[in-house]
């Protein structure tokens, strides 16, 4: 790739990382926008990210790095799986919460592929609880754990109303976000004795 080539994909990528750090939702992202912010052709979108769902994908990727480095998850290994789980789960939910918008697009994301990613970041932790299970097993608690708590990150309103609570209260979070790995976690250990 020619340094010409490497800038306008560049500038590409950090328009698009702008508009959604403006507090732009995916559907509200146009690729003519991203183009025209970046200075290039409408066209080099597509070649260079074959979609603007792509492009989008890679931006917010970033960005959520750089926020879960940022947050500095302290999942400490001298606490017990359970605890571990709990811990990542509460701090990645204050950190969507926190950048709302960057998050809504990579869960939406994140559930157009089938939940793959997030899934696989829970199935170790699962797996020191679950030492009986086999691999579809812990993928189907996965998807137990994940599916619901994305869909409280999309739409909180409609689901703080279904659980009594506001996600926006950090405890009141807290609460049910514990109490909804409690009830999934008890529920497979129970049947496990």
């Amino acid at each position: 790739m020619s340094t010409d080539e490497s800038t306008a994909k560049e500038k590409i990528f950090l328009a698009a990382m702008e508009l959604v750090a403006e507090g732009k939702t995916e559907q509200q992202i146009t690729t003519r926008e991203i183009a025209s912010k970046a200075g290039v052709n409408l066209a080099l979108v597509n070649y260079y990210y074959r979609s603007k769902e792509n492009l989008l994908s890679e931006v917010v990727g970033t960005m959520m790095g750089d926020i879960i480095e940022q947050s500095g998850q302290n999942n400490r290994l001298d606490s017990d799986p359970e605890t571990r789980l709990k811990n990542m789960l509460l701090e990645t939910a204050d950190t969507a919460f926190k950048y709302h918008n960057i998050c809504k697009i990579a869960i939406s994301l994140e559930l157009k592929s089938g939940c793959g990613n997030s899934c696989k970041m829970v199935i170790p932790l699962l797996r020191e609880i679950f030492t009986d299970c086999d691999e579809s097993e812990l993928n189907i608690i996965a998807l137990q754990l994940m599916i619901p708590f994305h869909h409280i990150v999309l739409k909180p309103e409609l689901y703080g109303r279904y659980l009594n609570t506001d996600f926006f209260d950090e405890k009141k979070r807290k609460q049910t976000i514990n109490q909804m790995v409690d009830c999934i976690l008890f529920k497979r250990i129970k049947e496990e004795k």
